[in-house]
């Protein structure tokens, strides 16, 4: 009778090096998603140069932490974790659309399917806050062309059924949709 002592120290260590582990993550990851998010804001701003610079440092933390932790599935799927590569898709996607370029995949390191989606349900949003900074500035063609992105985003996601965090999201991206017909239409009756 008794416990067997030495493997319960084994477990016992083990949970503290996950923990350590969780807790490097959780600081990291917040790190790098506050970059990226500042990233989107500078491009917004057309501030080019500092948003590609956030957007390159914070691929740089994300490449880190999937060096030192992305081999264990569970550490891999700490919220954080996820929330900042989403949120670091998202400001790929959205240096992507700024600059012209197709809007792509990222190469550096491992990205699960549901964060892409959500990224990609998201960047409607900052499309649709460019759509109404250029219609303050008159231009008109860019609104065209990032409302016709929007539209095609919505198109590829109606394609799958989404359901929980998914489908919020994707319901999000209906309405940034919405929003940017609806300022299109707008434009179109001053034009009139």
């Amino acid at each position: 009778m008794g416990l067997n002592s030495k493997a319960w120290l084994e477990i016992f260590a083990e949970q503290k090096n996950f923990d350590i582990s969780r807790r490097k993550i959780i600081s990291e990851s917040l790190n790098a998603q506050h970059i990226a998010k500042q990233g989107i804001f500078a491009l917004q701003r057309d501030d080019k140069k500092e948003g590609e610079m956030q957007i390159a440092e914070a691929t740089k933390m994300l490449v880190s932490l999937g060096k030192r932790f992305g081999k264990d599935f569970h550490l891999r799927m700490e919220a954080t974790w996820k929330a900042a590569v989403e949120e670091y898709i998202e400001a790929r996607l959205f240096a992507d659309f700024y600059n012209g370029r197709k809007i792509s995949n990222i190469e550096e390191f491992h990205v699960e399917p549901d964060e892409y989606i959500g990224a990609l349900s998201d960047l409607t949003g900052e499309i649709v806050r460019m759509i109404i900074l250029w219609t303050t500035r008159k231009k008109y063609d860019k609104v065209k062309k990032a409302s016709d992105l929007i539209s095609e985003i919505i198109h590829e996601l109606m394609k799958h059924n989404f359901s929980g965090y998914l489908r919020t999201k994707f319901d999000q991206a209906k309405r940034n949709l919405q929003k940017s017909e609806s300022i299109l239409y707008d434009l179109a009756i001053r034009e009139k």
